[in-house]
C-alpha cells in the first residue's frame, strides 16, 4: 500500500485563515438572491459547475449535463451526470480488472451534489464510466415536499423514515435505467446507502448472458453516521459486543466550528512533515508500521472543547424536531452572513487561492441552505442527539452484507469527528462472519490523511486513490 502525502495549500497560511465576510456583503447578497434572475437555483449551480473543465462544454473525454427525473406526484430527483466517452480498451492511462459502468454518488445531511465539486474529475476519469451525483429527495435542488410527521419511538418508525428516502431512490434508479452500479454515500447519505442496500440489493439477470449478479456491485461508506452501538438504541444489546464509550462518540458540533485548514494541517503539526500511510485492506491485515498514527482520533478532547451554550441550544432543537436551517431561512438580510459562518470555514483555502470560485461556492450553498425545509426533518427521527443511530448499522449490516456477498469500503479521515473505530469494528465483524462461511474478505477500511469528516474535500487525491484501489482501477 503506497504512502499518501499530506496536502498543502501554499497560498494559505496555517493560522487565522478565516475569510472576511462583512454585514454589508451579507445584505447585498440577500438582495441579489431575492431579486436577480442571475441568482436563481439553476444560475448559481451552473456557475459552480462551470469551474469544471468538462461543463458546460465537453473536454473531448467527458460530457456532463443536469437531469431532473420526474418521479410523479410533483417529486423529482436532481442529478449531475458525467459520462466518460473514452473507449476502455483504447485508454492506456487507466486500466481496470472490473469494468465499472455506473457510479452513484450520494451526499450527506443538508448538503447537495455540489459538495463533490473537487471529486467529479477524478471519479469520472474511468473510461466508459457514468457518474451520477444526485441531490437526495428533500435536499439540494431535488423536490422538497413537506416532510411527514413520522414518529421515532419504534423500529418500524425508523424504517418508515428511511423508506421516505430510499423508496424514492429506487424509483429514480428504475426511471434512469441504471442496473449494476457502485454506490458511494457520505455521512447521512452513507447511512441511507446502507439502508438502501439492505432493502433493494437484489439479484439481476443479465439478458445477454443469463448470469445472475447483485445490483450493487460495491458499496463505499464515506465517514458514515450511525455505525456505533450505544445504550440509547432501539435494538437489543448484542451479547458480547462493545458499546461506544463517551470518549468515542461523534461530535457534530465540529461540523460548524472547525476551520478546514486546521483539519488538513493538524497532522503536519502533530506528526511532523509526513503522514502515515492511508490504508486499504482487510481489517486484520498488517496495515502500518506505526498503527497508532493511523488510528482515527478519539472524540474525547473534541467533546470537551464544545461550548456548552452551542451544544445545549442544538440539543434543544434536536429534541423538539426543529431544524437549525429554519433559523437561517427566517433572518432576512442576515441569511448570507449566517451561511458564511460555514462556507468561510469549510472553504477558507478556496477563498485565498480563488475568490471567484469561493463566491460561486457560497452563492450555491446560500440557495441550498435556504430552500424549503423537507428532508432535514428526518435526522432527529433517525438519529438520537450526538449523531447516534436509533438503529445502529453495526446491529444491522454484517449478517445481511455477508449473506448478499456485498464488498464494502469504510472510509474515514484521520482527523474525523465521526467515530472511525466503529467503522473498523464493522469491517472486523463482516470479515469474521464472511470467513466463517468460506467467503473470504468482504469489508475494507481506509484512512485518508490530512482529512476530517469531509475527507473527499480535504484530501481529494488520496480519497480518489482509495476508491480506485477498491474498484481495482489503476492509474
Amino acid at each position: 500500500m503506497s504512502v499518501s502525502e499530506p496536502i498543502n495549500h501554499p497560498n494559505v497560511p496555517l493560522k487565522d485563515t478565516k475569510p472576511t465576510y462583512t454585514w454589508k456583503t451579507s445584505v447585498g447578497d440577500w438582495f441579489r438572491h431575492l431579486w436577480s434572475k442571475n441568482f436563481s437555483d439553476a444560475a448559481v449551480e451552473n456557475r459552480l459547475l462551470s469551474h469544471l473543465p468538462f461543463y458546460p462544454q465537453s473536454d473531448g473525454k467527458r460530457v456532463a449535463q443536469i437531469i431532473d427525473t420526474d418521479l410523479g406526484d410533483g417529486n423529482l430527483v436532481h442529478e449531475f451526470l458525467v459520462e466518460n466517452i473514452e473507449q476502455p480498451d483504447a485508454a492506456r492511462s487507466l486500466s481496470t480488472t472490473n469494468t465499472v459502468k455506473d457510479i452513484v454518488l450520494v451526499h450527506g445531511y443538508a448538503a447537495s451534489l455540489g459538495l463533490f465539486l473537487e471529486n467529479f474529475s477524478d471519479l469520472s476519469s474511468i473510461p466508459g464510466v457514468r457518474l451520477h451525483a444526485i441531490d437526495l429527495p428533500g435536499f439540494g435542488f431535488s423536490s422538497r415536499p413537506k416532510y411527514p410527521n413520522f414518529a421515532r419511538e419504534t423500529k418500524e418508525d425508523v424504517f418508515e423514515n428511511e423508506d421516505w428516502f430510499i423508496d424514492r431512490l429506487e424509483q429514480w434508479r428504475k426511471k434512469r435505467g441504471i442496473e449494476r452500479f457502485v454506490l458511494i454515500g457520505h455521512s447521512f447519505g452513507g447511512y441511507l446507502s446502507c439502508a438502501y442496500a439492505m432493502k433493494y440489493n437484489t439479484n439481476l439477470i443479465d439478458a445477454a448472458t443469463g448470469v445472475s449478479q447483485r445490483m450493487i456491485e460495491k458499496l463505499v461508506l464515506v465517514s458514515p453516521v450511525g455505525v456505533e452501538r450505544h445504550d440509547k438504541a432501539l435494538t437489543a444489546p448484542a451479547p458480547g459486543k462493545p458499546m461506544a464509550g463517551d470518549d468515542e462518540l461523534p461530535n457534530p458540533i465540529e461540523e460548524v466550528t472547525r476551520n478546514q485548514e486546521e483539519i488538513v494541517h493538524e497532522d503536519q503539526v502533530s506528526h511532523g512533515t509526513t503522514v502515515n500511510s492511508s490504508r486499504l485492506g482487510a481489517a486484520n491485515s498488517s496495515i502500518s508500521s506505526n498503527e497508532q498514527d493511523a488510528e482515527p482520533q478519539s472524540a474525547t478532547k473534541r467533546l470537551a472543547e464544545s461550548t456548552s451554550k452551542t451544544s445545549n441550544m442544538l440539543r434543544w432543537l434536536w429534541d423538539h424536531n426543529c431544524s437549525p436551517f429554519s433559523i437561517t431561512r427566517n433572518i432576512g438580510p442576515a441569511r448570507s452572513k449566517m451561511v458564511s459562518m460555514w462556507t468561510s470555514r469549510r472553504f477558507s483555502h478556496v477563498y485565498f487561492s480563488d475568490p471567484t470560485k469561493f463566491q460561486s461556492i457560497h452563492d450555491y450553498f446560500y440557495r441550498v441552505f435556504n430552500g424549503a425545509g423537507s428532508g432535514e426533518y428526518a435526522i432527529t427521527r433517525v438519529l438520537v442527539w450526538g449523531a447516534l443511530a436509533r438503529l445502529p448499522l453495526l446491529d444491522r449490516c454484517p449478517q445481511k452484507f455477508v449473506k448478499m456477498g456485498l464488498p464494502t469500503l469504510w472510509l474515514y479521515g484521520d482527523n474525523d469527528w465521526m467515530d472511525g473505530k466503529a467503522g473498523l469494528e464493522m469491517t472486523e465483524e463482516i470479515n469474521q462472519l464472511s470467513r466463517q462461511q468460506g467467503k473470504g474478505t468482504l469489508a475494507y477500511y481506509g484512512l485518508t490523511p490530512s482529512a476530517g469528516h469531509h475527507l473527499y474535500l480535504d484530501n481529494p487525491k488520496s480519497f480518489s486513490k482509495l476508491i480506485f484501489d477498491f474498484l481495482n482501477v489503476q492509474k
